[in-house]
């Protein structure tokens, strides 16, 4: 395959799920610039070892967890090497939220912050990124119960936290 042909058929892939990518960077990173970071580091990454992907009907989950590989790595980085005025960084303004809907998000935000990991990872990869339970079963790498039971559990503990009803329904796949 010449690298024309990659680059185009790496595109084709990545189009489709590009927003739901920058929705789940965003959900974890709580950073509009940090989640553009993680999305360009994911997307070199994925680009650089797509060889090695032996079935393409795969990329999503890929993609999805090179994110959170990724993600992992560069706040265990930050964890220890940078400086980090957590004070100072929620002072910082988010300019591209409506203000009608600042405090939403900004509750919302705290809210998956409270979460577990695992479990905050599989709400927003359902939730914010519209990924399939499959897909997140993929990603994360547990059974389909375990991240039914996560997503679940991670609404409900979102809904107590927030205030609202819980009366989510069930899950659709």
């Amino acid at each position: 395959m010449t690298s024309d042909e990659k680059q185009q058929e790496f595109m084709e892939l990545l189009g489709p799920v590009y927003q739901r990518l920058e929705r789940f960077a965003l959900s974890m990173t709580r950073n509009r610039e940090t989640a553009r970071d993680l999305v360009h580091d994911t997307i070199l990454a994925a680009y650089i070892n797509y060889e090695k992907i032996q079935n393409k009907n795969a990329f999503v989950g890929y993609l999805f967890t090179i994110a959170g590989n990724e993600f992992k790595r560069a706040y265990r980085r930050r964890k220890f090497f940078g400086f980090y005025d957590e004070e100072t960084a929620h002072e910082i303004p988010d300019t591209d939220t409506r203000p009608d809907t600042a405090a939403d998000v900004a509750l919302m935000r705290e809210a998956m912050m409270k979460l577990p990991e695992q479990m905050r990872e599989a709400v927003a990869l359902f939730e914010f990124s519209g990924l399939s339970l499959q897909e997140i079963q993929k990603i994360q790498g547990t059974s389909l119960s375990n991240i039914k039971a996560r997503v679940t559990r991670g609404r409900r503990r979102l809904a107590k936290l927030l205030g609202v009803s819980d009366d989510m329904g069930e899950i659709s796949e």
